[in-house]
């Protein structure tokens, strides 16, 4: 029987370098002899192999953005993944400073990026796994889930809805410790400016989850930076677990930070002999 592959989740903050890193590493992989696919959840919105997944993480990337925004004073969105891609809404959220919304959107929305990770997991991840094919998840959706919680924590002022959201919380780092990755990477930065202008750098303006808009807080530089700072703390503290490294990005071109991560994994269990191959 063909040995089963690897599953890697990456983990960081927005800007830091993440799928820079993660198609490195398929790369070094490839060149090793092993084969590689990078999992990113936008990319399967087209490229889902079974029609019914597409439709269905489709549905999920749309409602789950409709929830975040539950409150905000725009027109409801479409419901529909073709007029809601069409008419680019993800981009009205980014550029839209909103005045209200309210906890219960968000706090549901996290529930659904569990959905995806559950179905992400059984529809790509396993499938590849088993003919041998290691996965490298550019972005585990425990990060989405995270964000939309403190959104959700920002915007209450129920101390029932707060207990609430602090047990969701639990519970849902809990869950995605169940998926337990065979390697675990979190991209970390020091220097939260720099990674906002790396950001700015490679899109030309932040996402609709990136800064504290969608909390009716912060938007641009100030959202960014609190945002960030938040989910670093928390990436890092949930590393501190088998399998996973950290990984201090520095500011240096690709391959100087990537070989310091290649030498991190060198030592792991579980993909260190695979890159001792090349």
């Amino acid at each position: 029987m063909r040995e089963a592959g690897l599953y890697i989740a990456v983990l960081g903050i927005d800007g830091t370098g993440k799928t820079t890193m993660t198609r490195m590493l398929a790369d070094e992989l490839k060149r090793s002899g092993h084969e590689a696919k990078v999992l990113s959840w936008r990319e399967e919105l087209e490229l889902a192999e079974r029609p019914n997944t597409r439709e269905s993480l489709r549905q999920l990337w749309v409602e789950s953005l409709r929830l975040v925004h539950l409150g905000v004073d725009l027109p409801p969105a479409p419901a529909s993944y073709d007029e809601f891609h069409s008419q680019q809404w993800e981009k009205r959220y980014a550029g839209s400073k909103f005045s209200t919304n309210v906890p219960g959107g968000p706090l549901a929305a996290a529930w659904l990026e569990w959905v995806g990770q559950t179905l992400l997991m059984h529809e790509i991840v396993n499938p590849h796994r088993a003919r041998g094919v290691h996965v490298i998840d550019e972005s585990f959706s425990l990060k989405m889930a995270y964000k939309e919680l403190l959104i959700a924590d920002l915007l209450n002022d129920d101390p029932a809805v707060a207990a609430e959201i602090g047990r969701a919380r639990e519970i849902i780092t809990e869950l995605f410790k169940s998926t337990a990755p065979d390697v675990g990477i979190v991209i970390s930065s020091s220097s939260v400016d720099q990674a906002y202008r790396w950001r700015i750098r490679q899109e030309g303006a932040l996402g609709s989850l990136e800064d504290l808009g969608a909390a009716a807080g912060a938007r641009g530089r100030d959202g960014f930076v609190r945002l960030q700072q938040e989910c670093d703390s928390f990436f890092r503290r949930f590393a501190r677990q088998p399998n996973w490294v950290v990984l201090e990005m520095q500011d240096a071109a690709p391959p100087v930070n990537f070989a310091r991560l290649r030498e991190l994994l060198a030592g792991h269990p579980a993909i260190g002999s695979l890159l001792h191959d090349s």
